[in-house]
């Protein structure tokens, strides 16, 4: 089963221009978020990827995106374990770079036991 990440943008301009620009660039593909508006008001779609290093190379692409936009934030939200989401944020920013490391850290890591813990039940 492919690893999923919820994505969530301040403003339906910055999620239409992430799934114009940036998510073509992704090894994975695009699919409508199953997570609905929540009362934080974010405009959520999500990322399907196959691979620990895919799910890592997406948070360089989504510091370049806030860099080009000039401003927002993203978060990111995964499957951990237990089935416990896991919750992430890249703000626009001096840190952001930072932010998208210590995520690609995290992320690399839950994608590659979620996958292997797929391989195993099946």
């Amino acid at each position: 089963m492919p690893f999923t990440i919820t994505l969530g943008f301040e403003t339906e301009s910055d999620k239409n221009g992430f799934l114009e620009k940036v998510a073509p660039k992704v090894r994975g593909r695009q699919i409508e978020a199953d997570t609905p508006a929540e009362a934080d008001g974010l405009f959520r779609t999500a990322i399907v990827v196959t691979s620990q290093s895919a799910a890592k190379e997406l948070c360089p692409l989504l510091v370049a995106f806030l860099v080009h936009v000039k401003s927002g934030r993203v978060q990111l939200t995964w499957p951990g374990a237990g089935g416990e989401p896991q919750v992430g944020e890249i703000n626009a920013g001096v840190g952001a770079s930072r932010e998208a490391d210590i995520l690609a850290m995290r992320l690399g890591p839950a994608a590659k036991a979620f996958m292997d813990h797929e391989k195993a039940a099946s």
